[in-house]
Formats: C-alpha cells, structure tokens, sequence
C-alpha cells in the first residue's frame, strides 16, 4: 500500500470506497515507474473560498469555480497529486500535462474521474461529484451533520451514490 505517497493529507477524512481506489491507482502507477504526491484531500469550506477568492478578490490567477460546498474535496471525495519527476529528497513536481497520462489512465480504469477534461490534470474524484448541482445533496447532508469533522464526513458519506 503506498501510503507514503499520501502524507501530506489525512486518509481518515478521505470516503473509504474512495480511498481504497485512490491507493489501487497509486500502487499501479508506482508499478509503472510515476510517482505521484497526494497534496490536497479533504478541505474545509473555508479553505475553499479561499481558493475561489484567488483571482477574484485576492491576488493570483483564478485556480477554481468551486466555492465553498461546491467542490468535492469539501466531502471527502477528491485528491488533486503532484508528479515527483526525481529521486532527489523533497517532491521535485512537474505540472506538464503530459506527465499526468498515467495517473489519468490508472484513475479511469478504476472507475473514478480525472479533471483532465476540464485542465485540472492533478485531481482525481469520486465519480458523479463533478460540479456545484453535483455537490447539493452532500453540501444539504453537511448543513444537517453534527460532531467533529469526521463523524460529520460519515453522515454525508451515507447520500454518495
């Protein structure tokens, strides 16, 4: 299990069908000679309407339509990676397209969805969470949820399809 790929983010905060998937495809690229670096999982509403303001109200190019509620990483549901293109110590990440073919190839095979086709070649997701409509239902579970982050996370993970 290739779990060293995935320290920089909390797996517990991650849908366990999800996450069993997302290790799968990691262990084959691995196999294949790509590494990939899991550097977002989980992130609160909060964190997202920061990256929505970026390009907006605050500075930086425009990163995401997804505001807060609207973006899977708020349910669990998705993991943007970053492809470490050496062996030296630290991630040496490329961001060239070309450099995520194996990551979007192994993530399809196993059924999830890549934002390949929307120029977000890191992210791999949950399929059927893929815009704001798509998030409604969980972002409704989320307003109902109660407890910390994650005994809220299992109550919203009880409506994914």
């Amino acid at each position: 299990m290739p779990t060293g790929n995935f320290r920089r983010i909390d797996l517990d905060l991650i849908y366990p069908p999800f996450l069993e998937k997302v290790l799968d495809t990691i262990a084959a690229c691995n196999e294949r000679g790509c590494t990939y670096i899991a550097t977002r999982g989980f992130d609160t509403y909060g964190a997202q309407m920061a990256l929505w303001a970026q390009g907006r109200t605050k500075p930086g190019p425009v990163v995401t339509r997804a505001k807060g509620g609207q973006s899977a990483h708020n349910f669990g549901l998705a993991v943007d990676f970053v492809r470490d293109i050496d062996i030296k110590p630290g991630v040496q990440p490329s961001w060239a397209k070309k450099d995520y073919a194996v990551l979007i190839e192994e993530a399809e095979k196993r059924g999830l969805h890549s934002g390949h086709k929307y120029a977000d070649v890191p992210h791999v997701s949950w399929p059927g969470y893929i815009d704001a409509d798509d998030m409604k239902s969980l972002d409704e579970a989320w307003g109902k949820s109660q407890g910390d982050t994650l005994a809220r996370l299992k109550q919203v993970w009880q409506v994914v399809k």
